[in-house]
């Protein structure tokens, strides 16, 4: 698997299985642990389960101002002694990946526009990385809290051809799970991947359980572009599906094809459009789902962009207030077995009609 700079390709070792990395140590003295939290700064003990949590009123609006008393952290059933407590203020590392594939064509400069005011949005000691994405993953800046150069970084992002989403996702959370901070991913796609080579949506859905890192996606609605480049294939729309006459890269998946014999007076052709539209809107429903499933998986939200990106600001701006409402807690499980199992986690709040969000769990490593 290999993620490459802009100018040359950087080999990227696979994980076999993510350890849950952490905050503090078992054996920290109240001084330690206080040190770790007013810097934001993660102290790193295999032991120690992190978990991000938003806690909004009735109405969604997000509750900030709460201390470590307010909460309560249950793994199966069981309550945990909450070790380590980080407020809202406490910095991110945010993994930023844009989906830079032919669908893209046309709409670039949107997008990194409202990339670069999702940086004035975001707490001055976030670090910032930039990974985007078409015929392969390119490492675009590493981690860096110098917005200006994660700035440069964004508008030097190039339209490509097809999409490596799988690939992406994966490679970003390996980059995020060694960073001091607490993590964030946010993930700019439409959802279809063409041609991740070893990645596959299952797999980074499970990698994302353990993968102690928040997921925002903004999923990017190309299926009307897609539909309209298969009822006129000799000018097809930028979309994943729709790449351009004489593309190389083939339809991710079987469609039916086209019958002259049908059409006697066509010479053409016609395409069966009811069974390629079925097919592509299957599709889509299954992008829609993974996003979903990346963000309920991991306590994040999935944000829907319109197909001509009028509400990209929107969505990051929702996301860049989230991120300043979570609240970060750190545990040491009281069952240390390693089976390989995996550990629902439950968190509540002594707070009337306060509702929370957070990660479903994660898997004990296995010996």
């Amino acid at each position: 698997m290999k993620l490459k700079w802009r100018s040359f390709p950087i080999l990227f070792v696979g994980i076999v299985g993510l350890a849950v990395f952490s905050v503090g140590t078992p054996g920290a003295t109240p001084q330690e642990d206080q040190d770790q939290e007013s810097s934001g700064r993660f102290t790193v003990n295999v032991e120690t389960i992190v978990v991000n949590v938003l806690v909004t009123d009735r109405n969604g609006k997000p509750l900030t101002g709460l201390q470590k008393e307010n909460f309560r952290i249950f793994e199966d059933g069981e309550e945990q002694v909450v070790q380590n407590f980080f407020p809202v203020d406490a910095p991110f590392s945010v993994g930023l990946l844009l989906d830079t594939s032919y669908s893209t064509v046309g709409k670039l400069a949107r997008i990194q526009d409202s990339a670069i005011e999702f940086l004035d949005q975001i707490h001055p000691d976030d670090e910032v990385m930039v990974i985007s994405f078409d015929d392969d993953v390119y490492l675009d800046t590493d981690f860096t809290q110098n917005k200006q150069a994660v700035e440069r970084a964004i508008k030097m992002t190039r339209s490509g051809r097809s999409t490596q989403l799988f690939e992406a996702v994966y490679l970003g959370m390996e980059q995020l799970r060694e960073q001091p901070y607490r993590k964030v991913m946010v993930l700019f796609t439409d959802g279809v991947d063409t041609t991740s080579p070893t990645s596959s949506a299952k797999e980074t859905v499970e990698v994302a359980k353990e993968a102690e890192v928040t997921i925002y996606p903004i999923f990017f609605n190309t299926e009307a572009d897609t539909l309209a480049g298969l009822r006129n294939p000799s000018s097809r729309s930028p979309g994943p599906l729709g790449t351009p006459t004489g593309s190389p890269f083939p339809f991710p998946f079987p469609m039916p094809q086209p019958t002259p014999q049908r059409y006697p007076g066509d010479p053409g052709g016609r395409y069966p459009d009811d069974a390629r539209r079925e097919q592509v809107e299957r599709e889509y429903m299954k992008a829609r789902s993974y996003l979903s499933q990346l963000a309920e998986v991991t306590g994040g939200a999935r944000f829907d962009a319109a197909g001509n990106l009028s509400d990209l600001g929107e969505a990051f701006a929702k996301i860049a207030e989230e991120m300043r409402s979570l609240y970060t807690i750190g545990y040491v499980p009281s069952n240390l077995e390693k089976d390989g199992k995996f550990r629902k986690i439950k968190v509540e709040v002594n707070i009337d009609e306060g509702r929370v969000r957070t990660r479903q769990g994660y898997y004990s490593r296995k010996e």
